[in-house]
């Protein structure tokens, strides 16, 4: 591999470089790759993944920002035609070239936009070491503390699995906390429905995720229409008598499909009212 000793990890850029042959090794198993799949990688840092990923997938397209690195990268793979280096910031560059296997040990102040980023992409299977804490909010069930809103935007769409969890020991420079793999799937089915609305009440209501459901959502619709409304909407629709953090991913769906409709009836007649009020009826 590349002069690792001679680069500096960045702390403004969250670099730990993992170091553990055999957990790297592991790390690349988690996603089985063949030499019929394109590999993303984003954050390769000294490439101890690029190097296993280049002897058994198709391509492999690694995503640096660190322009120091990216030199690196580029002067240690320059003779693996089957390895891109691409310099840039993975959650802004658009397109992306075509992938369908992800494998990455981000920096943790990462975490939460690429599972949210994972959560919006097209892929096979993503192998992602995240902060053992993080990626326990990710495995969280409804009623623990862990679970939160985090859990229900990535889980409604992604199958999380736990493969093993992985010692500070094993980067350099030592973080103050253990990581963990988890291997990341699409959901075979995925019901269909207002999405930025789902979002909307999901946000809404986890702002006071310790409540019981209807004085949360009462507070949500209230906000929104006023509480006239809002309590003429709870009274149309059917509530589990749980607290916020208690609801299921589908518990939330069903939800969100029986607001839907009077949500969009109540933002209209607002929007009547107020042109009326303004002389702008027709």
């Amino acid at each position: 591999m590349g002069p690792a000793n001679s680069h500096r990890p960045s702390k403004r850029l969250g670099q730990n470089f993992l170091l553990d042959q055999s957990v790297a090794s592991e790390i690349v198993s988690s996603i089985q790759p063949s030499e019929t799949d394109t590999v993303l990688e984003p954050g390769p840092g000294h490439g101890t993944l690029t190097q296993l990923l280049r002897e058994k997938a198709g391509k492999v397209i690694a995503v640096e920002k660190d322009p120091v690195l990216v030199r690196e990268l580029r002067e240690t793979f320059k003779d693996h035609s089957n390895v891109v280096i691409v310099e840039g910031d993975i959650l802004k560059i658009s397109p992306l070239p075509d992938f369908n296997k992800i494998v990455s040990t981000p920096p943790y102040y990462l975490s939460s936009k690429l599972a949210l980023f994972l959560s919006k992409s097209k892929f096979d299977v993503a192998g992602i070491v995240f902060q053992k804490e993080f990626g326990e909010r990710l495995l969280a069930e409804p009623g623990t503390k862990e679970y939160g809103r985090l859990t229900v935007s990535v889980r409604r769409r992604l199958n999380v699995e736990k493969i093993r969890e992985i010692l500070r020991t094993s980067f350099r420079p030592r973080p103050k906390v253990d990581s963990i793999l988890l291997r990341l799937t699409f959901q075979e089915t995925l019901r269909k429905l207002n999405e930025p609305l789902f979002e909307e009440i999901v946000r809404g209501v986890f702002t006071q995720r310790r409540r019981v459901l209807r004085g949360a959502l009462l507070h949500f619709l209230t906000k929104k229409l006023g509480r006239e409304v809002g309590r003429r909407i709870l009274s149309e629709i059917a509530l589990p008598d749980v607290r916020v953090y208690q609801l299921s991913i589908g518990q939330l769906e069903d939800l969100s499909i029986q607001l839907a409709p009077r949500l969009a009836g109540e933002i209209t007649s607002k929007e009547q009212h107020n042109d009326r009020a303004n002389g702008n009826d027709i």
